[in-house]
């Protein structure tokens, strides 16, 4: 028996270091040949961004304004870019080093300048050296100086190997990358609208660039940058402030955005839709691309504006600044605006404003043209506001015609001094002699209008401005000032009392009442219209990228109307008829009859650090007289008198009415339009 169980015993023994052997081999299999076959199928995804192309902006005959064009970006691209920061460094100084080889510019945006061989913050980037020194970056007190920045800088990045001027490059890189979000789902974009010759050269060398990638995308482009560039705006990248209110519409950090003009106003139609994209890795390195969201392209605005009359009104206003320059010898440089409307509906048909800039250059000429004291960046169009001087008489003639003050036989006598106040007797610009209302708007006689605005009263005069639209928004979709209107509540508000001088002041477009160019053109296309006044705009409609769809359509809107007689019409219309025919305003080469009030103003100049007396210069006006199309206001600051001004308005009525045959089905070749 002891050896029959020796043996069993043996048996059992056998049996079971077999059953274990080959346990132990199937847990071999599973976890290790198993994980060798799952790491040989590995792969590994990331999610990307794709912006989206943004919409074209064009005139309303559908000639492109803005459209876009092609660029290469150079980005980091977080799963593959080195984790070790002597890896990092290596590959964003030879990055740097190549593109300044190139004479390729790179985003450095870093607030700490090298001066000599001393560090310095950036001047006026108080903003960017908050961030630097704040929790989310370097964590440094608020007093920290330049040197305690870049030495942290220095330290964290690793950075003493190299020289002074190479580590503020390479620290300029890391603080973007950490300003912009640089992660696992956010590229980083190290340098934008690089030549093919450059990406080429990368390509070569993309073994040493481990998660340096070149991707397209796409940039503004102008059909000519001098065109409209105050009304069309420019876009640029969003800033941390524009970031966080509209990070929850779906931007990001690395998006561009609508900064003014056109490009901000419309923002929403043109921003398009963002797509996103998944890109798959395999463990041989393999990558495979994968729409999950298409990009949209942002809708196309359509202005009211003609590309061509734009131009026009450009370069009249341009060459009529420079003849004013010449004839005047300010010793300052002059400027002004036009304006210019479809008197059936307010559309705006050109808006220009001098000195202007080019945006195609814009970003490269930025500081320049923010410095230079003549302000070519401000629209004066619409955010400019002049006391008008005589273009405000045609507004009061009406005030008083419809008031039963005067009438069309009624009238004062000018002897050049208005002489109802003992102690306030202002003049006028001549001796006019017996003056009706019609002789008054033609010869601009100031006694006449004081007269007119004595009788009135100020309440009454400023209701009528009011219905005119002055001192009141006129709705273009842009930014615009509203202006003042000189009243006892404004006075009061200043700590001023009202005098009856103020009241007669007002009667001639003096004292505080400060309109816009934009409000004049309103107001004149207001007396072409007979009273009604209809809503500014610049937008003529929205459609699709493919133009397949209507958006939104502007439509015409009436703000007001006022129902005045025809007859007092009729005399206001007579008086203006005068001043476009007859009088220096010369527009005889117009081949219609225009109606036109000019004015000027005394106005007070800081030039070259003492006060001068200079004199600004304005035009409303209409065309044609019987049947009115467009209304015109032209305004040049230092131009002596508003006289002066008439050929730039006549130059642009001349082209206009040249062209009236041209219709709006008529599209020209190039217009995008269906």
């Amino acid at each position: 028996m002891g050896k029959v169980n020796k043996k069993r015993n043996i048996l059992i023994t056998v049996l079971i270091l077999c059953i274990f052997s080959l346990f132990l081999v199937n847990l071999f299999n599973i976890q290790v040949l198993g994980t060798q076959e799952d790491k040989s199928s590995a792969v590994s995804g990331v999610t990307v961004n794709v912006p989206a192309i943004r919409g074209e902006i064009l005139d309303r005959n559908g000639y492109p304004l803005v459209t876009n064009r092609q660029v290469n970006k150079i980005v980091f691209t977080y799963p593959e870019f080195p984790k070790k920061y002597s890896e990092r460094n290596r590959i964003i100084i030879e990055l740097i080093r190549l593109f300044e080889k190139n004479g390729v510019e790179w985003n450095d945006e870093l607030p700490i300048v090298i001066k000599g061989s001393q560090l310095a913050f950036a001047e006026d980037a108080e903003n960017e050296i908050s961030y630097l020194k704040s929790e989310a970056f370097l964590d440094l007190n608020y007093y920290a100086t330049v040197e305690n920045c870049f030495d942290a800088m220095v330290k964290k990045y690793d950075l003493s190997s190299y020289k002074l001027g190479e580590q503020r490059k390479i620290a300029s890189v890391y603080y973007s990358m950490v300003k912009k979000g640089f992660n696992v789902g956010r590229d980083y974009e190290f340098a934008t609208d690089v030549s093919g010759e450059l990406v080429s050269a990368l390509k070569e060398r993309s073994d040493n660039f481990p998660g340096v990638d070149v991707q397209v995308s796409w940039e503004r482009e102008y059909y000519d940058g001098t065109i409209a560039p105050h009304i069309l705006g420019i876009v640029g990248p969003i800033n941390e402030e524009e970031y966080e209110s509209k990070k929850d519409e779906g931007y990001t950090i690395n998006d561009v955005i609508g900064k003014s003009g056109i490009e901000s106003a419309m923002e929403k139609y043109l921003r398009g839709k963002n797509g996103v994209k998944t890109i798959t890795t395999d463990a041989q390195g393999n990558k495979t691309e994968e729409y999950t969201t298409e990009p949209e392209q942002g809708d196309t605005v359509i202005l009211t504006i003609r590309r061509d009359l734009q131009k026009v009104a450009q370069d009249a206003l341009e060459e009529g600044v420079k003849r004013l320059q010449i004839q005047t010898e300010r010793s300052y440089r002059l400027s002004g605006s036009v304006v210019v409307m479809d008197t059936k509906n307010n559309e705006c048909l050109a808006i220009a404003s001098y000195p202007t800039y080019d945006n195609s250059t814009y970003q490269e000429d930025y500081d320049e043209l923010n410095s230079d004291p003549t302000k070519p960046l401000w629209n004066r169009a619409l955010r400019s506001t002049y006391t008008p001087g005589s273009t405000i008489k045609p507004a009061v003639a009406m005030a008083a015609l419809e008031e039963g003050i005067i009438t069309g036989s009624s009238g004062v006598v000018c002897n050049g001094v208005y002489r109802h106040y003992a102690d306030y007797q202002p003049g006028c610009t001549g001796y006019h002699g017996y003056q009706n209302v019609i002789s008054a708007i033609y010869n601009s006689c100031n006694i006449f209008f004081y007269d007119a605005a004595r009788r009135l009263g100020i309440e009454k005069l400023n209701r009528y401005f009011t219905m005119f639209g002055l001192g009141e928004p006129t709705g273009i979709e842009l930014v615009e000032s509203v202006g003042t209107v000189d009243s006892v509540e404004h006075r009061t508000s200043k700590g001023d009392l009202w005098t009856p001088g103020l009241t007669i002041q007002a009667g001639i477009g003096h004292g505080d009442n400060q309109f816009t160019p934009i409000q004049l053109c309103s107001y004149v296309s207001t007396i072409a219209n007979r009273g009604t006044r209809y809503k500014a705009h610049i937008i003529r409609s929205v459609k699709t990228a493919d133009l397949s769809k209507t958006v939104m359509e502007s439509g015409t809107q009436i703000l007001s109307k006022a129902n005045f007689a025809d007859e007092n019409w009729d005399l206001v219309y007579k008086g203006m008829l005068l001043v476009g025919t007859k009088s220096y305003a010369d527009f005889s080469a117009v081949p219609c009859k225009v109606a036109a009030k000019t004015g000027t103003t005394t106005v007070a100049k800081r030039v070259n650090g003492r006060m001068i007396e200079t004199f600004n210069g304005f035009i409303i006006a209409f065309a044609p007289y019987d049947d009115p199309q467009i209304a015109v206001c032209v305004s040049v600051e230092g131009a002596g008198s508003g006289g002066s001004t008439a050929p730039i308005a006549s130059a642009i009525m001349e082209y206009y009415f040249a062209e009236k045959d041209v219709t709006e089905t008529q599209q020209p070749e190039s217009s995008l339009l269906p």
